[in-house]
């Protein structure tokens, strides 16, 4: 996973493997004529891992003990959501996180990541879907969204992923896997609210949780699950909330952890964790 990841033009029909699904969403995106190609923006003070970094997986260290000279623990009492950090020194809480822009389908070579929880956050100009696919050794279906800004994660394994972007006007996409420093961790009793897909936290979760969700919606999912920092094997550590339509309701879960929660909304939603 050596050098800087590529980037290429995009033909939607046969790209990355995609499912069958996947390439029917994609194909019905427009056409590709004037395929853009995608330019990569680094955080400034990023820098590409080194083979024997990648190889040995290095541990990210931070004091978490409360011992002396230890860090306390944010006292907000709301989540951050990811987004939030884009315009940081450290994107997604990453100093190797990698951006990406471009004005139509693309797709990104060799982007590499550890085994850790892995960040999407996008911006799309187009009022089709956005989808992002990969074909990692956790590949598949990462975002499919109306919304114009939102996030979207994956437990990832390690190695190198390509990600196939379909859209049909301008588009950014940041990749990184979060590694909050402690000050930026929450406690619970927090909440967190917004409108549509959203990736919030980070919250330190004990081995029981009580989790509070309501959601507007006419009938579209809502879906809450919650990755601990260090999730891998391309699934959540826990499925919160798995409903359809308008909800309100409350659920206990044992994800214990520093721990990031998904939700999937097509409307307005709000969530408390206690």
């Amino acid at each position: 996973m050596t050098g800087p990841p590529r980037t290429r033009s995009l033909d939607r029909r046969a790209i990355l493997g995609l499912s069958v699904a996947g390439v029917a969403a994609l194909t019905g995106c427009g056409g590709t004529d004037n395929a853009g190609e995608p330019s990569e923006r680094d955080s400034d003070n990023s820098e590409q891992p080194n083979q024997s970094e990648t190889e040995d997986e290095a541990v990210r260290e931070r004091d978490l003990d409360g011992g002396i000279g230890a860090t306390k623990r944010s006292d907000a009492n709301t989540l951050l959501d990811v987004r939030d950090t884009l315009d940081t020194d450290h994107p997604l809480f990453d100093p190797q996180s990698k951006t990406f822009t471009s004005d139509d389908s693309a797709g990104i070579d060799a982007v590499p990541l550890r085994s850790a929880f892995t960040v999407v956050a996008f911006q799309n100009d187009s009022e089709e879907n956005f989808i992002v696919e990969t074909d990692g050794s956790v590949g598949g279906l990462v975002v499919n969204s109306s919304d114009t800004a939102g996030a979207a994660c994956f437990a990832a394994d390690s190695g190198d992923y390509d990600f196939a972007v379909a859209t049909e006007r301008n588009w950014s996409m940041t990749v990184g896997q979060p590694f909050a420093p402690p000050e930026e961790i929450r406690t619970p009793s927090v909440s967190a609210s917004g409108d549509g897909h959203a990736v919030v936290g980070p919250v330190e979760l004990a081995e029981t949780t009580t989790f509070t969700g309501e959601h507007e919606s006419d009938g579209g999912n809502f879906v809450v699950e919650v990755y601990n920092e260090d999730a891998s094997g391309g699934t959540p550590d826990e499925v919160v909330f798995n409903q359809i339509g308008e909800f309100s309701g409350e659920t206990r879960a044992s994800p214990a952890g520093i721990s990031w929660i998904e939700v999937e909304a097509d409307g307005v939603w709000r969530l408390e964790i206690e």
